[in-house]
């Protein structure tokens, strides 16, 4: 991290060592936040006061840069075929930006320790990092406990104690989904799911299973098509749930993208929306209230979530007494026209 100072930046590790206190000391004291000595309080002010102007306070005069690193998966086409995940990304940016923060989108693999990832992490130029849609049964989080960096899950989380996440609630988001489709009497629900191996994904598709044992409906993994977050993925996964369980009369896509491909191949079967077929999808996209018909999904408040995360993840480098941080945002259903109760003629 950095101290900024007109043009110039100040590692704040070099205040500390002459300072002979922790990195998160310098930066609180700088803020003005927290309690310390005026021993330590005067001795930190002195040595940045080197590099201030004088007769400025140095927490009117300098402001905290952080070196933040957005971790991204590396297979992902993030602004080609997800433009809700997109959206979050440069919201996330744009959000940190702001604040006067460098931001580094660095690409993920799992199954490489060799990943541009771990290469910028290794390098002791990252102060937090944020785990943009992790992947499942990824060591990202023991890498960063081990070197010792804040971090926090998004798009996506596991359900494991100890590990830091701000997030949607994606689970409960879908769960209202099939208790929706549930209460208009649908009993054959086909899921058109998004990569294995996402924990956004997973999160859903746990949401889904909840709702069906609560429900008390029969559960089959024949019912649920697993592939990108992408229209195609809809389209191809349409005609292959239809042909192979033509019982089914509502659709939950997992994203509204994947609705759109969905929405494409009903129509080339001549399966009406929703007099044959209902389709729920998930993100709200703008478009999807312009869809023919406008388009039933789940709405997360998207641009809250990045000021959460900003001012959380800055606290989280600054206060090292923080053990855990779980914050968990609301969801809700948007009804629209593609949803209706079951047909008697299904």
């Amino acid at each position: 991290m950095f101290l900024k100072i007109g043009g110039a930046c100040i590692k704040l590790k070099e205040i500390a060592k002459k300072a002979n206190v922790s990195i998160s000391t310098v930066s609180r004291i700088i803020n003005n936040q927290g309690n310390f000595s005026e021993e330590t309080r005067r001795k930190v002010l002195d040595i940045a006061n080197e590099h201030l102007k004088p007769g400025i306070a140095p927490s009117k005069q300098a402001g905290i840069a952080y070196n933040i690193a957005i971790i991204v998966p590396g297979n992902n086409d993030f602004f080609d075929n997800d433009p809700s995940t997109s959206a979050d990304l440069n919201h996330l940016k744009d959000e940190f930006e702001a604040y006067g923060h460098q931001i580094h989108i660095v690409k993920h693999y799992t199954d490489s320790q060799t990943s541009p990832a771990y290469k910028l992490l290794g390098e002791d130029h990252v102060d937090a990092a944020i785990i943009f849609d992790p992947f499942a049964g990824d060591q990202m989080f023991e890498e960063l406990n081990r070197l010792g960096i804040p971090y926090v899950y998004t798009n996506g989380r596991t359900y494991k104690t100890g590990q830091n996440y701000i997030d949607y609630d994606n689970r409960k988001g879908a769960y209202e989904v099939i208790k929706y489709l549930h209460g208009l009497g649908h009993r054959k629900i086909g899921m058109i799911a998004g990569p294995n191996n996402h924990l956004v994904n997973l999160n859903r598709l746990d949401g889904c299973k909840d709702a069906f044992r609560d429900l008390d409906l029969s559960w089959s993994d024949a019912n649920v098509i697993m592939g990108a977050f992408d229209p195609a993925h809809g389209y191809e996964a349409v005609k292959q749930l239809m042909k192979e369980q033509p019982t089914v009369t509502a659709i939950f896509a997992f994203n509204d993208i994947i609705a759109y491909g969905a929405m494409k191949a009903l129509a080339e079967m001549n399966l009406r929306i929703p007099k044959d077929v209902s389709l729920v999808g998930f993100d709200d996209l703008k478009l999807s209230e312009f869809m023919v018909p406008p388009l039933t999904t789940v709405r997360r408040f998207r641009y809250d979530i990045s000021s959460i995360i900003v001012k959380v993840l800055t606290e989280l480098i600054t206060n090292r007494n923080i053990s855990e941080v779980y914050i968990s945002l609301k969801t809700e259903i948007i009804e629209r026209e593609s949803c209706s109760k079951v047909s008697d003629k299904r």
